[in-house]
């Protein structure tokens, strides 16, 4: 009997792999380029677990229908007016808010957040602003009626602990994987308050192996670090530097556990830089197309090793 039962679920385990898609913002635009590699190679997938950028493409496929519908409603999205009233806000000497319509909501959040911390308020965004967006990239559907399996995955507030968000509506789930903090306010579901998955799972490979009994593989868009003469930097500068330090210590332990690891060479993208859409995505294609065959073996694998499809591979 126990060899009748093993056998059993070995033939009802599904083929395929389970995704992991990390967050980074506009660097989460690459999770398209993967998905496309994935769709073309005819690679099955068992299951997606997204955290913030990740969540939304990941939401995006399994709602539209492909990589190619994804791709063309965030054309659509970048090529309307979001808020044509603002006036122009420059983040860099080659990057503004006139870049795309998705930059304008962007410089606002960058340009309001010091504005917000000395008024005291708690969010700059509300969640029916934030919800508005989203509902223009997929629809809002009950995440247990979704074609695969998927996990919008959150931070509890309280705990610090990641939340996989599994079951309920899609929309909240998304947009609590994404509530950075003081943009956003903290979304309460099931009596935790939620805030962006990112803050302690960037890439949920752990959330993706509660899906499915499949191989993960696990997308990074991580933010690359420039330049910097430790004697000049200055005191801001500085301290973002450490905490990309810490983050990216905390990302690598989270990737340790995947079967394969895609990284993307968008580390160069500011989150905000949605404007440079086709560049990620090809991004994305380039550093899955280097893993597409270890992609496709682990795919009809029960159990493989891990691997890494670095972005210098």
């Amino acid at each position: 009997m126990g060899l009748f039962s093993f056998l059993r679920g070995l033939l009802a385990t599904p083929e395929g792999v389970v995704l992991a898609l990390g967050g980074g913002g506009a660097r989460g635009l690459a999770h398209v380029g993967v998905l496309e590699v994935i769709e073309e190679a005819g690679i099955p997938v068992a299951g997606i677990a997204g955290t913030s950028a990740g969540a939304v493409v990941g939401a995006m496929w399994l709602t539209l229908g492909s990589a190619a519908a994804v791709a063309q409603r965030w054309r659509e999205f970048l090529a309307g007016g979001l808020f044509p009233h603002l006036p122009d806000v420059r983040l860099t000497d080659t990057v503004t808010s006139r870049d795309s319509l998705l930059l304008h909501f962007a410089r606002r959040l960058k340009r309001g957040a010091v504005v917000a911390l000395a008024l005291g308020r708690t969010s700059l965004v509300s969640h029916e602003e934030f919800e508005k967006r989203l509902a223009f990239l997929f629809p809002d559907v009950q995440i247990q009626k979704l074609r695969l399996p998927f996990a919008a995955v959150a931070t509890d507030f309280e705990t610090g602990r990641p939340v996989a968000l599994r079951r309920g509506r899609l929309l909240t789930a998304v947009a609590a994987s994404g509530a950075v903090p003081a943009v956003v306010l903290p979304y309460t579901l099931d009596g935790r308050a939620l805030i962006d998955g990112g803050t302690v799972a960037d890439v949920p490979v752990a959330q993706a192996r509660e899906l499915a009994p499949r191989p993960v593989v696990a997308v990074e868009v991580g933010e690359g670090w420039p330049d910097e003469d430790p004697e000049t930097i200055t005191l801001p500068r500085a301290m973002v530097r450490g905490a990309h330090m810490t983050h990216e210590a905390l990302r690598g332990l989270q990737v340790r556990d995947a079967d394969l690891v895609i990284a993307p060479e968008v580390g160069n993208l500011h989150w905000s830089e949605f404007a440079r859409f086709e560049e990620a995505v090809a991004a994305g294609r380039a550093a899955a197309g280097r893993a597409v065959h270890r992609m496709r073996a682990l795919s009809s694998r029960r159990h493989a090793p891990a691997e890494r499809e670095g972005a210098g591979a």
